[in-house]
């Protein structure tokens, strides 16, 4: 990273510090000329000028703040974040510092470690884990999450960053999120910021800022829910997900699905066999109808076109961004 973009607005501008730029532009400096009416006085320019000043100074720190993490840190380097984290090269001898492709950083129950992920963001990692780093090549970075809890924030193109699990792989679409799993598979993929696919087979499952979706051991992900979803409605997804043949699986999860969680009924008409999926149409067309090209043939029939169309209306609601002061700080942490 260069300072340059800072001092010179036509240098190659700096990602992170656009970044920056974008999240305080609602609250930048709006020019209106003066009304005739109101009699001239000093004090808003000078209230301007300190504004000015302030908004400069928290972004000549915030690019010196960058450029020095940038000069301190190395590619997959990791630090100690609370007791003490073991690093192991691929053949299992030990490291220090920085993990390699092949290698792993496994916590105790009482350590835990930040790690640099490339040049794209960072990775939390929490008790009891062991994470694994597959690849680090230029169209890819592949990471094998074995057990415990990790936390990423990514800064990068969709598709690159990749984390791999007993029952899934979670491809980062730009994003924060965290991802908590056992050696088994089981466990819970919830989304900060951005949107992260679930891939397991033929299944994908978007999980978009403010929601979550749980992944199980031999059937990969599960359906997608708000964060806030009611426990009446995590209990009937809980459910299906365990088994969706089981009597009244299906009607649970529609008499519990409200105008908030569009977001399951959405995932639940690529998974119901035809019958099923007409009534899962008339539940979410009850709560947010479709557009005219959007029919109930075409939705039964399972036509891929038809589903993405109406997609395309209902993730408008999914997505719930994260206030903008933490956007914010969770900008400055990567």
């Amino acid at each position: 990273m260069t300072d340059d973009y800072l001092w010179d607005r036509s240098a190659t501008p700096d990602p992170k510090i656009q970044r920056l730029e974008a999240l305080l532009r609602p609250v930048a400096h709006a020019h209106a000329p003066l009304r005739r009416d109101v009699v001239a006085s000093t004090s808003p320019r000078i209230r301007v000028a300190r504004w000015g000043m302030i908004a400069a100074g928290i972004l000549v720190v915030a690019g010196g703040w960058f450029a020095a993490r940038d000069r301190a840190t190395s590619p997959w380097s990791v630090a100690t974040m609370q007791g003490a984290p073991v690093i192991r090269s691929a053949d299992g001898s030990l490291a220090r510092g920085v993990v390699a492709p092949g290698g792993v950083v496994e916590t105790d129950a009482r350590s835990s470690a930040a790690i640099t992920v490339g040049r794209i963001g960072r990775a939390e990692l929490g008790p009891g884990s062991r994470l694994r780093l597959l690849g680090a090549g230029p169209s890819e970075h592949r990471l094998s999450l074995e057990r415990g809890t990790m936390h990423a924030s990514i800064d990068a193109p969709p598709r690159y960053f990749l984390v791999q699990t007993a029952s899934a792989l979670a491809v980062d679409l730009g994003c924060v999120y965290t991802l908590t799993v056992d050696e088994r598979g089981n466990g819970l993929l919830t989304v900060e910021e951005g949107e992260v696919e679930l891939q397991h087979g033929d299944v994908r499952v978007a999980v978009l800022a403010g929601n979550s979706a749980a992944l199980r051991n031999g059937s990969g992900p599960g359906l997608p829910f708000p964060v806030r979803a009611s426990a009446a409605l995590r209990r009937a997804i809980e459910a299906y997900d365990t088994d969706p043949t089981t009597t009244g699986a299906l009607d649970a999860v529609l008499a519990a699905a409200d105008s908030q969680s569009t977001i399951t009924l959405w995932h639940l008409l690529q998974r119901a066999d035809p019958a099923s999926r007409e009534r899962v149409f008339a539940r979410l067309a009850a709560i947010s109808p479709p557009p005219a090209v959007v029919t109930r043939e075409r939705i039964v029939r399972g036509e891929s076109g038809a589903l993405q169309r109406w997609r395309t209306d209902l993730q408008r609601a999914w997505e719930i961004e994260p206030p903008l002061w933490r956007r914010a700080w969770l900008a400055m942490r990567r």
